[in-house]
């Protein structure tokens, strides 16, 4: 395996703090939500909440909490399979019918008459799973047993085949399963795409929220039992939407939700002369709150602080008018707006302290980000200067001392300059394949250090070590050699690189070097490098200079596994250098046939 680092792939720096913001379009095919644990948390909030309300109501409500169990079942397993899901949701719903009007039991609802909130939830769910996932034919057939079976349950369970609120109940039920419906169409649609459009990103990053406003909506409008309602709840339902496009101008969302909050209670004044007015004790929209909460936090997480904290402030200020406003209209005691009151100055402080947690978090992200970008590039370009410096300045190096040799020998034996100019060739295709391999690990293709030379240390280090000693231009080389048959490839690639440099080195510097010494040996924990030479000990200025890194990368090369490095002066003449790196070798196993 290569010690490099892999090349870091460019990262714009500011990208994580705004990618909310922006939510530009990307050409990925787009990522599903994790389908199914959002429904089991939505369906495990609605079963909760329907628990609650049989229990208050008592033991013969309690019948329908198991067929309601089962339906949220059967929509857990449609988020696998729609189909099954689908019709095994209409029989469940359908014996669960019988079984309550054979049992006497008394469902206790807040949704569509006696039919429970968790079998609301999971009906929709399934429709948007057969409708998104299967196709029309099957979806059609789906979908209609699951309606049947829903008309049957409303009317059986309560007893009334005509009335007024069983009409009422219908054209909920009708729009129900139309938003049903466009959802699924929507998702179908977005399924088959292979772009991700701006709409497409912000849906499937913001649906957990929409689904739990629309759930309080539907809860806020279930409870409202007169028929202004709906303009008490027209302020609510902007509240919602801002919040939904929030991420993308929090701000904006904000004041417009600000705006629709504030005039919501003048609708209702408006239209309580002609049509009945609520109770008092409805007074407070718990769809409003819960969205102006949701806007609240992102402002503060993403919006300037200034902006953030006057439009926040404002919202605020104007959810509570509302309340106040509201309870005057509805007869509401005192004491009672006060309680509402307080109940918004906590979620407030909650909505507040969630925003400023997500910012924070944000930034710790970004700061994160930002570090392993910097460290990623830092390594790169330490890996690419050590590639670099260890084989193509060998290279050229070799190439300078054999132009030089032959410069001086050319007039005397113009063999030997012949013999050169062979090997300075040799050595300037080697050069040129190095910075190939380099250039290509720059652009991705491979990871950074990788090239030929490198992948020569994976097989056999003797062999590597030979091939070095026989190319090197300078003084005859002494080579020793006891190493073991299996060495890791990290150290094989460190030892035939200290090898190499040392060489390069002794060439450069050594002057007067009539042999050079390479010596690698094994001990019980570590393989030991040390290559010396018998020159003057004067430092000869090589030809283009010396870039005096060489020491330094391989330092760093010892110090990656764990090794310790020395350089210095041989006694009595030359430059000696030692390194020392760590081999972990397998002990003896026992023989199983002695442990008797």
């Amino acid at each position: 395996m290569a010690v490099w680092p892999r090349r870091a792939v460019p990262v714009d720096r500011g990208e994580t703090a705004t990618r909310m913001r922006s939510f530009r379009s990307v050409t990925v095919p787009p990522v599903q939500p994790r389908t199914s644990r959002w429904l089991l948390t939505l369906l495990a909030a609605a079963f909760l909440a329907d628990v609650l309300l049989s229990v208050y109501s008592g033991r013969i409500a309690l019948g329908a909490l198991p067929g309601a169990a089962l339906m949220g079942l059967c929509a857990l397993l449609g988020a696998q399979k729609p189909l099954q899901g689908a019709l095994a949701g209409a029989a469940v719903l359908g014996m669960s019918t019988v079984f309550i009007g054979l049992t006497g039991t008394e469902p206790e609802s807040i949704s569509l008459n006696d039919i429970l909130l968790t079998e609301v939830a999971s009906g929709v769910a399934l429709v948007v799973l057969v409708v998104w996932r299967t196709r029309p034919l099957i979806a059609a057939v789906s979908t209609a047993a699951l309606v049947g079976s829903a008309l049957l349950a409303t009317f059986y369970r309560t007893g009334h085949w005509s009335s007024l609120s069983e009409l009422r109940t219908l054209q909920l039920g009708l729009l129900i399963l139309v938003g049903s419906i466009v959802i699924g169409v929507y998702l179908r649609g977005v399924s088959s795409r292979r772009t991700e459009t701006e709409l497409g990103t912000l849906i499937r990053r913001q649906w957990p929220l929409a689904a739990a406003l629309a759930l309080l909506f539907f809860i806020d409008l279930r409870l409202g039992g007169a028929t202004n309602q709906i303009f008490a709840l027209g302020g609510a339902l902007i509240a919602s939407v801002c919040a939904f496009f929030a991420p993308r101008a929090p701000v904006t969302m904000t004041l417009i939700a600000t705006t629709g909050i504030a005039l919501s209670p003048f609708a209702v004044y408006l239209s309580s002369s002609l049509l009945s007015a609520r109770s008092g004790n409805e007074a407070l929209v718990v769809t409003e709150v819960a969205a102006a909460m949701a806007l609240i936090a992102y402002n503060i997480r993403w919006a300037a602080r200034t902006p953030a904290i006057f439009s926040s402030a404002a919202l605020a200020l104007a959810t509570f008018l509302a309340l106040k406003i509201r309870t005057f209209l509805y007869g509401s005691s005192t004491d009672r707006g006060d309680q509402f009151g307080l109940i918004l100055s906590v979620l407030l402080v909650v909505a507040v302290a969630t925003g400023m947690y997500f910012r924070s978090r944000d930034r710790e992200r970004t700061q994160s980000v930002r570090s392993a970008v910097t460290g990623a590039q830092q390594s790169e370009r330490l890996a690419l200067a050590r590639e670099l410096h260890d084989v193509v300045a060998h290279h050229v190096t070799g190439i300078v001392v054999q132009a030089q040799a032959a410069k001086l020998v050319s007039d005397r034996d113009p063999q030997i300059a012949v013999q050169a100019l062979a090997k300075i060739e040799t050595s300037g295709v080697e050069a040129l394949k190095a910075m190939r391999f380099l250039v290509a690990s720059m652009r991705g293709a491979k990871p950074a250090g990788t090239s030929e030379a490198t992948e020569q240390a994976t097989t056999n280090l003797a062999a590597d070590l030979h091939a070095v000693v026989e190319n090197f231009s300078g003084p005859p080389v002494q080579l020793t050699l006891d190493v073991p048959d299996a060495v890791p490839q990290e150290v094989g690639r460190s030892i035939l690189r200290l090898a190499q440099e040392s060489l390069t080195n002794v060439g450069k510097h050594a002057l007067g070097a009539t042999v050079v010494q390479v010596a690698v040996t094994r001990s019980t924990t570590d393989l030991h490098v040390r290559v010396a030479d018998n020159g003057t000990g004067r430092r000869q200025d090589p030809v283009g200079g010396s870039g005096g890194y060489g020491l330094v990368g391989m330092r760093e090369r010892v110090e990656l596994l764990g090794g310790r490095f020395a350089a210095g002066p041989a006694d009595p003449v030359g430059w000696q250098v030692d390194a020392w790196l760590p081999v972990e070798e397998e002990g003896p196993r026992d023989d199983p046939r002695t442990d008797r």
